[in-house]
């Protein structure tokens, strides 16, 4: 079973400059890699598991399939969906696909692997994603094909179930003409689909690939309530394309993207690409990932640069997080990748610095905060954090003053706040904001355990 812990209600996010206000000395704003957790391996029960094998790479051993979907069960664990897909022996360059589907207890250990759907008759490319509608429960799967009319682009399909098992197709015509790598995902704020599409941009480019050297791959958003019609969304770049800037390096491409909600905003690993002169004329290697952040998942920021996302994954994610006892877990190449619980991204100083927080409903619950205020040794003994709770004019509250809790020498994602004492549910409903002064640490969420 997995690790009996509630969940987290996130209360704030501290990620990006716009998190912090009233801000007093220099603060560093930094982005986690993924961190190898292990490898994924079938689990026993009863001195047998259901498995499928002769697969030529992946999930464990010889058991393979690209991981697209974690969908939480009432033991606690994940059913794990995927595609599995080979070269077509008749059609040199087109694939055979299925959907197959795993359960883990603990994201690290799987059992009952199995096939739940294979692709119809059809000139199949690899790229695949998956999502369910939270609303409805429907399982939505989208795979690419070559198209009628190739200049236009490939071929986009959809699948739907209503229970991840029977499919049937979306539409009796492709959804929508571009470009093949894309992460689609339930937004439950908006109650819509987003599509975080490749497409490409005419621009003469340094190097050659297998596009040539006048189009680079650039990123639309898609929007769509059903799954089957989708507008772009014009206002998410320039003519409603996300492109490399100015502070890019001019050969870069964004070739990749899967987004996921995250608290009360939306992240996305996103792959980047430059073509190779090592390679004139072919596919080049990929560069690797930065993490995007979005209020709305449809304009997105990028204030992570130069921060690696994907660590030394050899692919990026393609998933979800599943999130296991205080850790949120991806499958990766049969790897499992992770962090702990809403570590994506934190807020740091180096020397002694301040910021004040968006102002929140305190809840009546005591508050949790996920942060690292390192021991260091000998003379560098110097991390601490210290938190203050002011009221609606920003004035510190009786009782609640920075004196009161000091915090030193800890690292958890769940750390109790207390004022000698006194643990802030004295104040809920009312309208707050804390006060944060720290020196060598750094904050990553303010949260509390959802009530049951």
């Amino acid at each position: 079973m997995a690790t009996a812990e509630q969940p987290l209600e996130p209360l704030l996010l501290f990620m990006k400059p716009s998190d912090v206000n009233e801000s007093v000395g220099p603060l560093v704003f930094h982005a986690s890699p993924l961190k190898l957790r292990g490898t994924i391996a079938p689990l026993a029960v009863d001195g047998s598991v259901t498995v499928q094998s002769g697969s030529r790479h992946g999930l464990a051993n010889d058991i393979s399939f690209r991981p697209l979907l974690a969908v939480p069960c009432a033991d606690g664990g994940y059913d794990v969906y995927g595609s599995e897909s080979r070269e077509n022996p008749k059609e040199p360059k087109q694939f055979l696909w299925k959907i197959c589907r795993a359960h883990t207890f603990d994201a690290r250990h799987f059992t009952d692997l199995r096939e739940v759907f294979t692709n119809p008759p059809g000139p199949w490319l690899i790229e695949a994603s998956m999502t369910r509608e939270e609303t409805t429960g429907k399982f939505f799967f989208f795979q690419w094909s070559r198209s009628d009319d190739p200049g236009k682009g490939h071929a986009l399909w959809g699948f739907v179930s209503d229970i991840g098992g029977s499919w049937r197709p979306l539409s009796t015509k492709p959804l929508y003409l571009d470009h093949d790598a894309f992460g689609v995902m339930w937004d439950p704020q908006s109650h819509r689909f987003l599509s975080c599409q490749v497409t490409t941009q005419s621009r003469q480019k340094p190097y050659s690939d297998n596009l040539g050297d006048s189009r680079r791959r650039v990123l639309s958003i898609r929007t769509s309530k059903d799954g089957v019609t989708w507008n772009r969304v014009a206002d998410a770049g320039d003519s409603g394309l996300i492109t490399p800037d100015v502070h890019d390096p001019e050969d870069l491409e964004f070739y990749r993207m899967q987004p996921f909600a995250y608290g009360d905003r939306f992240v996305a690993m996103v792959d980047l690409y430059a073509a190779s002169p090592l390679f004139p004329g072919r596919h080049g290697p990929h560069l690797g990932c930065e993490w995007w952040v979005s209020d709305d998942g449809m304009r997105w920021e990028r204030p992570w640069r130069g921060w690696d996302a994907h660590g030394d994954a050899p692919y990026p994610i393609k998933m979800s997080p599943m999130r296991v006892g205080r850790e949120m877990l991806f499958w990766v190449s049969g790897q499992v990748r992770g962090l702990p619980e809403y570590r994506l991204a934190g807020i740091g100083a180096r020397s002694n610095a301040e910021f004040s927080s968006k102002p929140f409903k305190m809840p009546a619950r005591e508050l949790l905060l996920n942060a690292t205020i390192p021991a260091g040794s000998g003379l560098f003994r110097q991390s601490y954090i210290q938190v203050e709770i002011r009221d609606e004019n920003h004035k510190p509250i009786n009782g609640y003053e920075r004196e009161k809790c000091l915090l030193q020498n800890v690292d958890d994602t769940r750390i109790p706040l207390s004022w000698n004492g006194a643990t802030g549910k004295e104040l809920a409903g009312r309208k707050i904001s804390l006060k944060f002064c720290l020196r060598q640490a750094t904050l990553y969420m303010l949260g509390t355990v959802r009530s049951q």
